[in-house]
């Protein structure tokens, strides 16, 4: 979206080591815990050493034009596999959302946005789905999984799984956290790196420097 508002991120290698990591976001709470969104690493990058004395700067700047995705992958036997995905964008002060249905007789069919869900508090996302859309059970009998997902600037940011009746509400004012690994594109930030991770502040600015020293510790630049 033409008025997303540009970030930049700077992360300053102070130590002598090689470094590799993801930076990937949070968002707030949905309504039932069960199905909460399971952060993806977002951007993947690397730093070469830098040392007390030296320079080593890897910067990475993005837009937050969100996209909002249903998808729908059927596992048809050991070797075959069908996928389907629709995408809306979401503004960036958002104060609505979106019904979902499953549409045709599953597992042939596919998910999709077929109305609207009025909220009164903005910076909210709202997803509510109906009694369409088949449980997990029935999902991982038939090999045919539904999930949502939330990207920004193109890429995925989280998915969470796809249940019936039930009503999901994402906060908009994303949490961006950096961790120190070595991670792919899309891959789940599971529970042992989240807790190593480092919040990164933005406040009200839109740049931000960090630093890694040789212990692995982030720390905020001046």
């Amino acid at each position: 979206m033409n008025n997303a508002a540009k970030y930049t991120l700077s992360l300053r290698n102070r130590s002598g080591k090689f470094v590799r990591f993801a930076v990937f976001q949070t968002y707030g709470e949905v309504a039932d815990l069960t199905v909460k969104p399971l952060p993806l690493a977002w951007i993947v990058g690397s730093a070469a050493p830098g040392g007390k004395d030296g320079q080593s700067v890897s910067e990475m700047s993005w837009k937050t034009a969100r996209n909002i995705s249903l998808i729908n992958s059927y596992h048809i036997g050991a070797e075959m596999l069908s996928t389907n995905t629709v995408v809306l964008p979401v503004g960036v002060a958002a104060e609505s959302g979106y019904s979902v249905a499953y549409m045709g007789d599953f597992p042939f069919g596919a998910p999709a946005f077929v109305g609207s869900v009025i909220d009164d508090e903005k910076g909210f996302l709202l997803i509510q789905s109906d009694d369409t859309i088949p449980p997990f059970a029935r999902q991982r009998e038939e090999n045919c999984f539904l999930k949502i997902g939330v990207s920004m600037a193109g890429r995925q940011v989280s998915v969470a799984d796809l249940h019936p009746e039930t009503h999901y509400r994402f906060s908009l004012e994303p949490i961006y956290r950096i961790v120190i690994g070595e991670f792919f594109p899309g891959q789940i930030i599971g529970d042992q790196a989240a807790e190593k991770s480092y919040r990164i502040d933005f406040g009200q600015e839109f740049n931000k420097t960090i630093s890694v020293k040789d212990d692995g510790i982030f720390t905020d630049e001046k």
